[in-house]
């Protein structure tokens, strides 16, 4: 199997052990495809609500033949399951490759317990290989862009919009020492929706999916 796959399994067997019923949010992108599509069905009879992080995830889990509740922020969940697009050695992360940071976000704030799941590639030293995608409203956005030419020379903005109708940019070139410094200094300016720098926010386990297994590293 998979790295993503195994990675995948890790969650399943963590969330399998737990209190029912399981109120769950899920991530987008293809290693949380991998646990949606192969383990999310197996936990159905446990399985209260479903939260989902984008239009993608969603269409995906009502092809499952599951339910998706509306985004409240008042619901906790019992478990996040998300991928990302880097983990550094104090599981800081870069998320939003799929686009999809802000909604994913939301949902890692109101988890009990936030699971990444990652392959090998994924672990770096310090944040910052990966372009950092940043959600900008449509309205404000020369404003934001200013602002942000202070931390890379490379913004690129994305063709397609958010879920949410607004615009997506990543910064490239961009190293990030100190995540949770940078993610409330770009939170703090006008226009931006959000950044995907999940330093507050961060998962409480992150499971590295291997060839033939998984390990579990924790905060």
């Amino acid at each position: 199997m998979s790295e993503k796959y195994n990675a995948a399994l890790g969650a399943y067997e963590l969330i399998a052990k737990g209190k029912e019923p399981l109120i769950l949010g899920i991530g987008t992108g293809s290693t949380a495809d991998q646990f949606t599509e192969h383990f999310l069905p197996k936990l159905r009879k446990r399985i209260n609500e479903v939260f989902s992080s984008s239009d993608r995830t969603t269409n995906l889990l009502k092809n499952l033949g599951f339910r998706v509740s509306d985004y409240d922020p008042e619901v906790g969940l019992d478990f996040y399951v998300d991928g990302a697009d880097e983990v550094d050695e104090n599981l800081n992360l870069i998320k939003g490759g799929g686009g999809a940071h802000t909604n994913e976000k939301k949902l890692a704030k109101i988890a009990e317990s936030f699971i990444c799941i990652v392959d090998e590639s994924k672990i770096v030293q310090t944040l910052g290989k990966f372009p950092l995608p940043i959600e900008i409203d449509i309205n404000q956005n020369d404003k934001v862009l200013f602002e942000l030419k202070k931390y890379s020379k490379t913004i690129l903005r994305r063709e397609l919009l958010s879920d949410n109708n607004n615009y997506i940019y990543d910064l490239h070139d961009f190293k990030i020492s100190d995540p949770k410094k940078i993610e409330t200094e770009i939170l703090s300016i006008t226009g931006v929706v959000d950044v995907g720098i999940f330093a507050i926010n961060k998962p409480q386990i992150v499971i590295v999916g291997e060839n033939s297994s998984y390990r579990l590293i924790e905060s």
